[in-house]
């Protein structure tokens, strides 16, 4: 018996050993797989994307589209784009395209809340308004026009500090910060 006991516990041994070279080998492996990829990953997030669009419409059938050439994700916010060189488009149902075009803009994917910054320019039927930074809050449809706020359109030009607009009702509140400075204004008739 002492050398049937012999065999079954090299056999044994020989079944641990065998275990434990497949489960180093093959698990070990896998997991410096699995560290190797999240690596790549994370480096792929923080590449930028180029040539970005997002489309969305909304239940009274009217359409956001947001461009740009280059995008990345925000290290604060996974739902927060960072956008460069932003054509975005709002196409109401029952108006006229609003065109907004900036240097750079905040894109947020669950919201579509933009902000808007650096050489911004707002285009809607004749009128035109530029500034540094504009504020897009499409859920509500209201946009709030900030710093260096000039607005032109049938041949008038006017400079304030703040436009708000609800695209909605089209209507329109221009004001300056400081209660004792005014609003300028600059009217063309026809005349002139």
């Amino acid at each position: 018996m002492t050398t049937k006991l012999f065999i079954q516990l090299i056999i044994l041994l020989l079944i641990t050993l065998i275990m434990a070279i497949f489960y180093l080998f093959f698990f070990k492996t896998d997991k410096d797989y699995f560290e190797r990829n999240k690596i790549d990953l994370n480096n792929q997030i923080n590449n930028k994307i180029i040539d970005l669009k997002y489309t969305a419409d909304d239940k009274e059938g009217n359409v956001y589209i947001v461009n740009s050439e280059y995008g990345e994700i925000s290290d604060l916010n996974e739902n927060l784009l960072k956008l460069q060189n932003v054509n975005a488009i709002i196409k109401f149902k029952n108006s006229n395209d609003v065109i907004i075009k900036s240097k750079f803009a905040d894109y947020n994917k669950l919201t579509l809340d933009t902000f808007f910054y650096e050489n911004v320019r707002l285009t809607h039927d004749i009128h035109v308004v530029t500034s540094e930074k504009m504020f897009l809050n499409y859920s509500d449809k209201n946009i709030n026009i900030q710093k260096n706020v000039v607005y032109k359109g049938n041949n008038n030009t006017l400079l304030a500090d703040i436009v708000e607009i609800d695209l909605v009702t089209k209507f329109s509140r221009i004001y300056m910060l400081d209660e004792l400075t005014k609003v300028k204004v600059n009217i063309k008739n026809g005349n002139n």
